[in-house]
C-alpha cells in the first residue's frame, strides 16, 4: 500500500547574493543604532516604578510592624537608592540631550555611509564589467590579454561593503595612468573612456565619494557633548539598578501582603483595588437616574412658574 501524499511546507526563498552583501555592509551600521539607542521605559516598567515609590513613600506610616519582619533602615535607604537610578533621577541633564544626539548622529552616519558605498559599488558594478570589454577592442590584440591581466592584477568586483572603497580606488589611479602610459594603446583607451562617460570630472566626483566615505564624515551633524563611554556607563549603571530593585521589590511586597491587611496593601501600592463590572453599572445607572430626577424637577420649577405667571395676569 502506498503511502499518502503529503504537502510539503515551501522553503523560504534564499537570500541573493547582492542581499546578503548588503546585509553584511549594514551590521557594523546597526551594530552602532544599537549601541546609541536611548534608555527607554516601557509602560510595565513605569507602573513598576510608580508601585515602588508608593511604597517607599508610605511604608514609615507602618513602620514599627516593617522592623519587626526585618525592614531596616538601610533597606529602607537601598531602595530610594534603586529607585533613583533605576528611573534615571540622579541622571544628569545633559545625559538625555547626549543620547538623543548619539543616536542621530549614528543614524545619520549610518544612513550617509550606506548611500557613498552604494554610489561606488554602482560604479564598480557599472565600470569594472565595461573595461575588459573595452581593452581588447583599442588594445593590439597581441597585447591585449597581458594588458587586461596587469590591470586587473590583485583587482576586482567586491560586494556591497567598504571594500569597495579600496577596489574602486586601485580603479580610477589605473585608469589615470593611462593618460602618460608608453604603453601602446594605452592612451587610446583613456581617451575611449572619456568618450563612454569616464571624464576627468567623472573621475573626481568619484574620487570625493571615495573621500567622504573613508573619514566616515556627517558634516550636517555634530558630536554630542558627553562621550559615548559616559552614556554606556550611565545606561548600564540604570538598567542593573532596575534589576536589582525588582527584586528587593518582590521580596518586600511578599513580605508585607503576610502581614498588612487589603487596606495597608493598597496604601502600600501592593494591592490594586479594582471595581466590579456591574457595580461600575450600578454606579453608571444611579448617576443617570440622578439626572433625570433634577431634569423633573427643574420641569416641575417651570410649571409652577407658569401658572404663577397665568393667575398674576
Amino acid at each position: 500500500m502506498s503511502k499518502p501524499k503529503t504537502s510539503k511546507s515551501p522553503k523560504s526563498p534564499k537570500a541573493t547574493k547582492a542581499e546578503r552583501s548588503k546585509a553584511e555592509a549594514l551590521a557594523p551600521l546597526d551594530k552602532a543604532l544599537e549601541d546609541a539607542s536611548p534608555t527607554e521605559l516601557d509602560a510595565e516598567t513605569t507602573a513598576f516604578l510608580a508601585r515602588v515609590h508608593t511604597l517607599l513613600f508610605n511604608i514609615p506610616r507602618y513602620l514599627e510592624r516593617a522592623r519587626r519582619h526585618g525592614y531596616t533602615q538601610k533597606e529602607h535607604d537601598l531602595g530610594w537608592e534603586l529607585y533613583t537610578t533605576a528611573s534615571g533621577k540622579n541622571r544628569r541633564f545633559e545625559h538625555w540631550l547626549a543620547e538623543g544626539d548619539q543616536r542621530e548622529v549614528a543614524a545619520g552616519g549610518s544612513v550617509e555611509r550606506m548611500r557613498l558605498l552604494q554610489e561606488i559599488d554602482d560604479f564598480e558594478n557599472l565600470w569594472f564589467p565595461r573595461m575588459r570589454m573595452i581593452i581588447p577592442r583599442v588594445i593590439p590584440r597581441e597585447n591585449a590579454a597581458r594588458f587586461t591581466a596587469a590591470f586587473f592584477k590583485n583587482l576586482s568586483q567586491q560586494p556591497l561593503s567598504p571594500a569597495v572603497v579600496d577596489s574602486v580606488k586601485t580603479f580610477l589611479n589605473r585608469v589615470d595612468e593611462l593618460a602618460s602610459s608608453a604603453e601602446p594603446g594605452a592612451q587610446e583607451l583613456y581617451r575611449t573612456l572619456g568618450e563612454r562617460g569616464l571624464t576627468p570630472k567623472k573621475i573626481e566626483s568619484m574620487r570625493r565619494l571615495i573621500a567622504a566615505a573613508e573619514e566616515h564624515r556627517t558634516p550636517d551633524r555634530t558630536a554630542p557633548a558627553v562621550g559615548p563611554a559616559e552614556i554606556a556607563k550611565a545606561k548600564e549603571a540604570q538598567l542593573a539598578a532596575l534589576q536589582s530593585l525588582r527584586l528587593w521589590y518582590n521580596d518586600w511586597a511578599t513580605t508585607f501582603r503576610g502581614i498588612f491587611n487589603t487596606r495597608e496593601q493598597i496604601t502600600l501600592g501592593l494591592t490594586t483595588l479594582k471595581r466590579r463590572k456591574k457595580d461600575a453599572e450600578a454606579e453608571d445607572a444611579e448617576a443617570e437616574d440622578e439626572d433625570d430626577t433634577e431634569d423633573d424637577e427643574d420641569a416641575g420649577d417651570d410649571e409652577e412658574e407658569d401658572d404663577d405667571g397665568a393667575a398674576d395676569q
